[in-house]
């Protein structure tokens, strides 16, 4: 049997009253804040150069402020302390995830080395997993290893994710919508809450970073979201007591991050090209490239999201069987081949494609046409696809 943690245990039936203090304020909550910080940090952003700048091989046409993290991590802390049953664990996993996303946003104004963002999104990943956030599988310290794996990648999935106007956010949004279904089910009041906090948050942002997106998150926001929906994941229990079960659904729950991670992960080492180096070779941008417009893009992203999210929660309630999600690895190993079939390379010869990683943010002076609410709020150019 799985330990749960006692930070996590709550009744096992939630009735109208608590879904409404626990999941439906926190989350209203986060989305009024986030909406209101948003136009803030644009404006800081604005005022002080820090913008993703467009570039050979870039789709956006202006700068654009990229300090959305920046108010998703402070929508989601302060949206948090409305949701009840804290505890030292939750406290260190939200340690963990403002951890992350300073780092990211350190990331977004100076582009650090892989290798310390590497660093602290595994000492973030280790608190998690003492605060008992782990998976249990194999016993010992073979299952601290998964947990910390399990936290990097899908925390650096979602970093890669943030590649198109409202792709990361609409996926993190879905994600953490059936996160918070999953736990609520299950009586976990905190752990739901916290999910709706996310999912809030995240539509809240939607409403700048929609095509054509007048911010975007950055690293400080892309690494949050992935790191927080990666814990609560783990922390979510299921009705079924079967570990593939379990397991099955857990990775149903995050799978357009996963695929999309897998992709890009393949195609540029089958091309050569280093990992850690952006590009628009994404499940996003190759659809961008077949005619669909970006924001039908983000719209399959999170259908798609949505719909291998409902079969990881009816298999994990055992409302359907296991071999339900037999034919999802046949489904994914062929839309895997058939995208990899497009040369996205040769496509982009003689263009300079570069993530927001290389070129980062540029810290020179940049005057914005305007800086007051109105102009915040218009939707002054046509988006953009980025890299990651």
């Amino acid at each position: 049997m799985r330990r749960t943690p006692s930070w996590q245990l709550a009744p096992a039936c939630v009735s109208v009253l608590d879904m409404v203090g626990n999941f439906v304020v926190p989350g209203v909550v986060a989305f009024l804040l986030v909406c209101l910080l948003t136009p803030i940090a644009r404006r800081v952003a604005l005022r002080n150069g820090i913008t993703d700048k467009p570039a050979a091989g870039r789709y956006h046409r202006h700068p654009t402020p990229c300090l959305g993290g920046v108010a998703l991590a402070l929508g989601c802390v302060v949206a948090g302390t409305t949701v009840g049953g804290w505890g030292k664990g939750a406290y260190a996993v939200a340690a963990g995830a403002v951890l992350v996303a300073v780092v990211g946003f350190l990331d977004d104004l100076h582009s650090l080395h892989p290798a310390p963002r590497l660093l602290v999104e595994t000492a973030a990943a280790l608190t998690a997993a003492a605060a008992g956030a782990r998976v249990e599988m194999f016993g010992g310290p073979l299952d601290w290893v998964v947990t910390v794996a399990w936290i990097v990648v899908i925390t650096n999935s979602f970093n890669l994710l943030d590649n198109m106007d409202g792709a990361a956010a609409g996926v993190a949004a879905v994600t953490a919508v059936g996160l918070t279904v999953a736990a609520a089910f299950e009586g976990q009041l905190l752990v739901a809450g916290l999910a709706a906090v996310v999912a809030g948050a995240c539509l809240g942002f939607l409403v700048f970073n929609w095509s054509p997106a007048r911010i975007f998150m950055g690293d400080a926001g892309s690494l949050f979201l992935g790191y927080l929906l990666a814990v609560v994941a783990l922390e979510v229990r299921f009705a079924t007591s079967e570990r593939l079960d379990r397991i099955v659904a857990v990775l149903l729950l995050s799978g357009m991050a996963l695929f999309d991670t897998t992709l890009v992960t393949l195609s540029r080492r089958r091309a050569g090209r280093p990992i850690s180096v952006g590009g628009t070779d994404h499940f996003s941008h190759r659809l961008n490239r077949l005619g669909a417009p970006v924001r039908l893009v983000a719209f399959v992203l999170a259908a798609v999201t949505a719909v291998s999210c409902t079969l990881g929660l009816f298999i994990g309630r055992n409302v359907l069987s296991v071999a339900w999600a037999a034919p999802v690895p046949f489904v994914a190993a062929t839309a895997l081949y058939m995208l990899m079939r497009m040369d996205v390379y040769a496509a982009a010869a003689g263009r300079l494609v570069q993530s927001r990683k290389e070129r980062r943010v540029a810290l020179v002076p940049f005057t914005p046409p305007s800086t007051d609410i109105a102009t915040d709020l218009e939707v002054p150019r046509p988006s953009g696809v980025q890299s990651a």
